[in-house]
C-alpha cells in the first residue's frame, strides 16, 4: 500500500475528509471497575481529525443497566 506523508502510515481519510467510520475487525469490550459494560465484534470504529479513536457499539452489546441518560450530546 501506499504511506503517508514523509514515508508515515497511510490514512484512511478520504481527500478533504474529516471523519472515516469501519467495522472493527477484533473483538472489542469496555469494562470498568471490573465489570463488563460492552462485549462485541460488531463495533464501529469511528476515527476524525484532530481526535483519539472512538468506538461506537451496538446497543444489544450493551449493558444499559450499567449506563445512566445524562443531558450531554454529540453531534
Amino acid at each position: 500500500g501506499r504511506g503517508g506523508p514523509r514515508g508515515g502510515p497511510a490514512t484512511p481519510f478520504a481527500p478533504g475528509a474529516h471523519l472515516h467510520i469501519e467495522d472493527c475487525p477484533r473483538r472489542v469490550r469496555a469494562v470498568f471497575a471490573g465489570e463488563t459494560i460492552a462485549d462485541s465484534r460488531r463495533a464501529k470504529l469511528l476515527l476524525e481529525r484532530g481526535h483519539r479513536p472512538v468506538y461506537y457499539f451496538p446497543p444489544a452489546d450493551v449493558r444499559m443497566e450499567f449506563l445512566a441518560r445524562t443531558s450531554h450530546s454529540t453531534h
